[in-house]
C-alpha cells in the first residue's frame, strides 16, 4: 500500500515537472521561433561611389531597428552594369534586389517605365558635383602647362603633353555621362567643347574609358589604364575625397551637366515589402543626411 502510493506521488512530481517545463519552456521556444521568422536579408544594388557610405547607413539602421533582424547583402557597381544585372531573368525571378540606388536617373527612369518599381518610389537621397583630378606625381614628362581645368586636356595653343584622360564609359557610367556633358558643353568653366576632338584623337591626347568612376579614380592612382599614361580624370567629388595619391584640379559647374542625383527605389519584385520601404526611407532620414554629408554628398 505505501509502495503504492509512493509510486503514485512519483507520479504527480514527474507529471507536475513536465507541466511547469512546459509552461516554461513554450513561450521561449514561441520567441525562438518569432526570431527567426523575423530574420530578414534586404539585397541593396547601389551606385558603386555609395560603397562606403551605404554600409555605414545600414549599421545605423541595423542599430536602430534591432527588433527586425535585418541583414544586408550589398552589389556595387556602375549604374548600367547594376541596370543590366536586374533585368536578368534569374534576379527578377529570384527578386533580386530589394531596392536600387542610381547616381543618375536614367537608370531609375528605364525600371519605372517598366513597370519595376514598388509605388510612391523613386526618391532623391542624395547630390554630387564633378571634379577634374590628376596624379599627385604625374609620369614624366608631366604636361606643360600644367592641367589647370576642364577645357585644357588637349595638346592645344600652347600646351603639350596631355595623353590620357580617364573617365567613366558614358553608355554606363552616370560619371561618365556627365563628364561627356561638361566636355561637350562651350559654357564658361566647362570643357569647351572638346570631347569629339579627345575621343577621336589619333595622337596621345585621348578619352580613356573605365567601367566605373572608382575605376577611373584607381586609373588616375596608377597613372595607367588599358596601358594608356593617364594624366587627369574625371570623378565625384566623393571619390576623390576617399584618396591620398590624387590631386584636385577643378570643379565642374553646375550648368555644364544634368543634376548629379540619386534617386533610391524599392522593387515590387521584393518579397520583404515592409522592411524593404522601412529601409528605403531611413535613406532620408536625419541620421542618414548626416552620413551623407559626412562622406562630401549633399542633400536634397
Amino acid at each position: 500500500m505505501f509502495l503504492t502510493r509512493r509510486r503514485g506521488l512519483i507520479t504527480w512530481i514527474t507529471a507536475a515537472i513536465t507541466s511547469l517545463v512546459l509552461v516554461i519552456g513554450l513561450p521561449l521556444l514561441n520567441q525562438t521561433t518569432e526570431k527567426a521568422q523575423a530574420a530578414v536579408t534586404l539585397r541593396v544594388f547601389a551606385a558603386v561611389s555609395l560603397s562606403e557610405v551605404i554600409p555605414e547607413i545600414e549599421s545605423s539602421f541595423i542599430a536602430a531597428n534591432p527588433s527586425l533582424g535585418v541583414t544586408f547583402v550589398n552589389t556595387f557597381d556602375s549604374s548600367g552594369a547594376l541596370l543590366n544585372q536586374i533585368n536578368l531573368p534569374a534576379n527578377q525571378s529570384a527578386g533580386i534586389p530589394d531596392i536600387f540606388i542610381s547616381a543618375a536617373t536614367t537608370q531609375m527612369n528605364s525600371l519605372q517605365a517598366a513597370g519595376q518599381l514598388a509605388s510612391g518610389w523613386p526618391v532623391t537621397v542624395a547630390t554630387n558635383r564633378l571634379v577634374l583630378i590628376r596624379p599627385n606625381t604625374p609620369t614624366a614628362p608631366a604636361p606643360s602647362p600644367t592641367i589647370s581645368n576642364f577645357d585644357q586636356l588637349t595638346n592645344g595653343s600652347g600646351r603639350t603633353g596631355r595623353r590620357g584622360i580617364a573617365i567613366g564609359d558614358p553608355a554606363t557610367v552616370p560619371a561618365g555621362a556627365y563628364a561627356q556633358q561638361v566636355l561637350q558643353s562651350t559654357l564658361s568653366g566647362c570643357g569647351g567643347g572638346t570631347y569629339n576632338t579627345l575621343l577621336n584623337s589619333t595622337t596621345a591626347n585621348k578619352l580613356v574609358f573605365a567601367s566605373n568612376v572608382r575605376n577611373v579614380l584607381a586609373a588616375v592612382q596608377n597613372r595607367t589604364l588599358n596601358g594608356n599614361t593617364i594624366d587627369a580624370g574625371i570623378v565625384y567629388t566623393t571619390d576623390q575625397a576617399i584618396s591620398n595619391s590624387t590631386a584636385f584640379i577643378a570643379t565642374a559647374p553646375q550648368n555644364c551637366h544634368n543634376a548629379i542625383v540619386y534617386p533610391a527605389a524599392v522593387l515590387n519584385r521584393t518579397a520583404n515589402s515592409s522592411a524593404a520601404t522601412s529601409f528605403a526611407n531611413y535613406l532620408s532620414s536625419s541620421t542618414a543626411r548626416t552620413r551623407f554629408i559626412n562622406r562630401k554628398f549633399g542633400v536634397p
